[in-house]
């Protein structure tokens, strides 16, 4: 659960990114956000808009053209992240070459090494010998290594940026669920996405949009806005033209038919509950 232990805190941020003949594009104006120790958030937004540069900032792979970033200690042990083309990360040739690169291993011997790496790769799900070359995994398989190496290092806080992007669906229920577990031992997540059903997952949803921060709140008031479908504002979702998921457009419906919900939903599980006493 999100408490009040600031990790991160971007500070009046811009970033502006160099472009051809001298101009500058200007992706980010004046953004500020505190990440707190516990929070589950999503980051979304149209195409453009600037989500992916919050995981290459936080990441330190982008300089900010103006603001701060500060890190409650050492970001090289504070922060890892998880980038959404999977062979873009790797380093190595084999996965135990690829984890070779997991922090506080150097000192262990060779037998110890093997039984971390293993480890590592079973808290992802994955039962794989680590001799495996990376190019012979599935799409799904290279994505848990990535996350297995980042979790690994025992972060304070992961970044995943479109981590499901290229994945099929039962690789995205893989990928989330080892993301679910290292959630509930205590990393802080900050999810960066374009499928909004992603966000049932959330305690806390950001929003990017004409180059700032345009909704920062619970996911439940991006969807619904206040939840009156005749007489309530547009949901933030809708402003920024973003289309709902699936659970919540069939809510909608169901409330656009006069059908009295128990609460709104975001997932399935929570549809099924909401109609039940209808």
């Amino acid at each position: 659960m999100p408490n009040n232990t600031l990790l991160i805190s971007l500070q009046q941020a811009s970033v502006v990114y160099s472009m051809e003949a001298g101009q500058g594009r200007q992706v980010w104006s004046d953004i500020s956000i505190d990440i707190h120790e516990g929070e589950w958030i999503v980051v979304t937004g149209p195409n453009g808009s600037g989500k992916s540069t919050l995981a290459s900032v936080l990441l330190g792979l982008c300089p900010l053209s103006s603001g701060q970033l500060v890190y409650s200690e050492q970001r090289e042990s504070l922060i890892r992240g998880v980038l959404q083309i999977p062979d873009s990360q790797f380093v190595g040739d084999t996965v135990e070459e690829e984890l070779q690169y997991v922090p506080n291993t150097q000192h262990l011997s060779a037998e110890e090494q093997t039984e971390c790496y293993r480890n590592a790769l079973q808290a992802v799900g994955l039962s794989i010998p680590i001799s495996r070359t990376l190019n012979s995994l599935s799409g799904g398989q290279k994505q848990l290594v990535n996350l297995a190496a980042a979790l690994a290092a025992n972060p304070a806080v992961l970044v995943l940026d479109e981590p499901t992007a290229m994945l099929d669906p039962a690789a995205r229920q893989e990928v989330l669920q080892a993301v679910r577990a290292a959630y509930k031992r205590g990393t802080t997540i900050v999810w960066i996405t374009h499928r909004l059903e992603e966000a049932a997952e959330a305690s806390r949803l950001i929003a990017f949009g004409g180059g700032a921060i345009a909704f920062d709140g619970p996911p439940i008031a991006f969807f619904y806005g206040d939840g009156q479908i005749e007489t309530g504002t547009a949901a933030p979702c809708l402003k920024l033209g973003l289309d709902p998921p699936f659970i919540v457009q069939t809510a909608l419906a169901l409330l656009q038919r006069g059908c009295q919900l128990q609460y709104l939903p975001l997932n399935a599980d929570e549809l099924a509950e909401a109609v039940s006493g209808t």
